[in-house]
C-alpha cells in the first residue's frame, strides 16, 4: 500500500489542509476522483519529463496535445536551448505515465487556448522547475492567479506522485475534501493548519 499525502491550498488564504490516507490504488485514480462534475483536465508535462511517452507514442495512441517552446538555460548557464514541453488536451481516463518530476494538471470548465495556457504560465511559473514545486508546497498559494476563476490545479510531488498539491478557491476545495471524506479510506487522517 502506498502512503497519500494530499496538500489543499485554498486560494488567497493562508490556510492548508493535510488528508493522509493509504491505498493501493494508483495516483491517477485519485486525481481522477478530484475531478468536478463539468470539468475536463489539462495535463501540462516539462520537456525534461516527457521521455514516459514519447510524441510518437502519443501520436500512435490518438492522445491530442500541443507544443510549447520555450527558452531554458543550459545546465551552467552558459549558453540557452529550446526546449519543448507538452499541453495534452482532456481525453477521459487518460493520464500521462509518471516517473520523476512536477506535473501540472488543470482542471477546468472552459476550453483553453495555447496562447492564453502560455501567457498564464510564464507569468505564474517563469521558473518552471522551482515555482511549480512551490505550488505543490503551497508556498504561492496566496498570490497565485488561475486562468478562469472557477478553475483549480494540482501539482504532483517531484518525488512521489501519491503527493499532490491542490490549489483552487476555498468552495472548491471543500467540494473535493467532501469527496474524499465519503470516502473509506485506510488510516485516513485530516488535519487544517494556519
Amino acid at each position: 500500500m502506498n502512503q497519500f499525502i494530499l496538500l489543499f491550498h485554498p486560494l488567497s488564504t493562508s490556510e492548508e489542509i493535510r488528508i493522509d490516507f493509504k491505498s493501493s490504488k494508483p495516483a491517477s485514480d485519485f486525481i481522477e476522483l478530484t475531478k468536478l462534475d463539468g470539468y475536463k483536465v489539462y495535463q501540462y508535462i516539462q520537456s525534461d519529463y516527457t521521455y514516459n511517452m514519447p510524441i510518437e507514442k502519443l501520436e500512435s495512441k490518438s492522445i491530442r496535445f500541443k507544443k510549447l517552446y520555450r527558452e531554458e538555460k543550459t545546465w551552467f548557464g552558459f549558453s540557452k536551448k529550446i526546449v519543448t514541453d507538452l499541453l495534452i488536451e482532456p481525453k477521459n481516463g487518460f493520464y500521462y505515465p509518471y516517473s520523476y518530476g512536477n506535473y501540472l494538471y488543470l482542471f477546468t470548465k472552459h476550453d483553453i487556448d495555447q496562447s492564453e495556457f502560455e501567457k498564464w504560465l510564464n507569468k505564474s511559473f517563469p521558473n518552471r522547475f522551482a515555482d511549480i514545486d512551490e505550488t505543490f508546497t503551497g508556498f504561492n498559494s496566496e498570490f497565485l492567479h488561475l486562468i478562469n476563476e472557477d478553475d483549480y490545479i494540482i501539482v504532483n510531488n517531484h518525488d512521489y506522485q501519491e503527493e499532490l498539491g491542490i490549489t483552487g478557491k476555498t468552495e472548491i476545495i471543500k467540494q473535493i475534501i467532501t469527496k474524499f471524506n465519503d470516502l473509506n479510506l485506510e488510516q485516513y487522517e485530516i488535519e487544517k493548519y494556519e
